[in-house]
């Protein structure tokens, strides 16, 4: 996630030199809003990693391949979690 200041966001000899601080309060409201987009991207890729990796455990079971098959049966054992739609 990439946050882009505004160059006004800085006094003009900063805005000059490149040297633009971030304030402590706006540090720290990006950490968390970091923080808490990862949480969900963790949780995510875990569902997906348990989809994938079910999905392929059951093609190998398989005598015909049928991946919408797998994936069906897959998305009925790994549990989503709450935030995913």
């Amino acid at each position: 996630m990439a946050v882009v200041l505004p160059i006004n966001a800085c006094p003009i000899t900063a805005a000059k030199t490149h040297r633009c601080r971030t304030s402590p309060g706006v540090a720290t409201i990006l950490f968390v809003l970091a923080t808490l987009v990862t949480g969900v991207a963790d949780e995510e890729d875990d569902y997906a990693d348990c989809l994938i990796n079910t999905a392929i455990k059951i093609m190998r079971t398989q005598i015909v391949k049928d991946p919408a098959k797998a994936l069906d049966e897959a998305s009925k054992r790994c549990k989503a979690p709450p935030r995913v739609t």
